[in-house]
């Protein structure tokens, strides 16, 4: 009779993204996982193939963490102002997933990149400031919301700074008022 599968790859993933949360990507390897779950690092292989395939299913874990950041909850009436709040509330609370990401690069400059720009095309499509605008002001803005969007979400993240929601909205909207 064969053998039953005790660990799956769904107790795997969830182990994984659970020491993430705490420690950071780093601290992710085939024996530090397989200790926490008590078990060989066989299960592992056997899911993964390799540690490669299992940190890129945990950093689709955290994109899709990100995406429901600046997705799920509507702050303002303003969409670019909502986008930077869920951004830097995703720095703020997960702050091991955004380091990660954004600033030990984990996910690869380019895919970091691309994944942000179609993010914020997603959410920004109806955005009517943007539709009024040249392309290249249309980029130029995206830009400028981003580096200060960034910024504030890193100052946050490393626990510099500290501002309400209120706060950020109200930079956010001079930011804005000051591009348009």
């Amino acid at each position: 009779m064969a053998r039953t599968k005790r660990i799956k790859a769904e107790q795997i993933l969830d182990k994984a993204y659970e020491m993430v949360l705490a420690d950071g990507l780093k601290a992710i390897t085939a024996r530090s996982l397989a200790k926490a779950l008590d078990c060989s690092t066989q299960p592992i292989y056997l899911e993964f193939g390799n540690m490669a395939n299992l940190k890129q299913a945990i950093l689709e874990q955290a994109k899709a963490r990100l995406v429901w950041y600046v997705s799920e909850e509507q702050r303002t009436d303003d969409a670019l102002v909502n986008l930077g709040i869920g951004y830097i509330h995703f720095a703020t609370i997960e702050p091991e997933l955004y380091r990660a990401l954004f600033i030990d690069n984990h996910f690869g400059k380019d895919e970091a990149q691309l994944f942000m720009g179609q993010l914020t095309q997603t959410r920004l499509q109806d955005y009517q400031p943007l539709k009024t605008v040249s392309e290249s002001e249309h980029e130029r803005i995206i830009n400028e919301a981003w580096i200060i969007i960034t910024g504030l979400a890193t100052l946050m993240n490393a626990k510099l700074v500290h501002y309400s929601d209120a706060e950020i909205d109200a930079m956010l909207k001079r930011m804005l008022k000051r591009c348009f």
